[in-house]
């Protein structure tokens, strides 16, 4: 037990001594669509993965898309909402890379869908 707890140790050691110069962006999606029609029959939190950019905010995420710190991305992970996606897929574009969709990077959900 103890061997074991110490290779552990050493092993989360050496993956922190390795992400040292890790840099982690966290973006925000940009401006989103916000004349979206609901359908009561669908649940509010499908309804807002669903909403989309405005045509202000695609012009928004790609010139973002653009900065030099967005240039030399190893990687690019989305939530699965619309919105995300699309802003990340510029700067997965510029890159060369695929987008890594994950439904665990959405909206936290405090309430009760209607």
């Amino acid at each position: 037990m103890g061997l074991l707890v110490f290779l552990l140790i050493f092993d989360i050691i050496e993956m922190v001594i390795k992400m040292k110069d890790t840099i982690i962006y966290l973006i925000r999606h940009s401006e989103q669509y916000r004349d979206y029609v609901y359908n009561n029959a669908e649940k509010e939190s499908e309804i807002n993965k669903k909403i989309v950019l405005s045509i202000r905010g695609e012009e928004k995420a790609k010139l973002f898309a653009n900065k030099d710190e967005l240039k030399n991305i190893d990687v690019v992970y989305s939530s699965d909402y619309a919105r995300a996606v699309a802003t990340a897929k510029y700067i997965a574009f510029n890159n060369k890379l695929t987008i890594n969709i994950d439904e665990r990077l959405g909206e936290r959900k405090i309430r009760n869908d209607r």
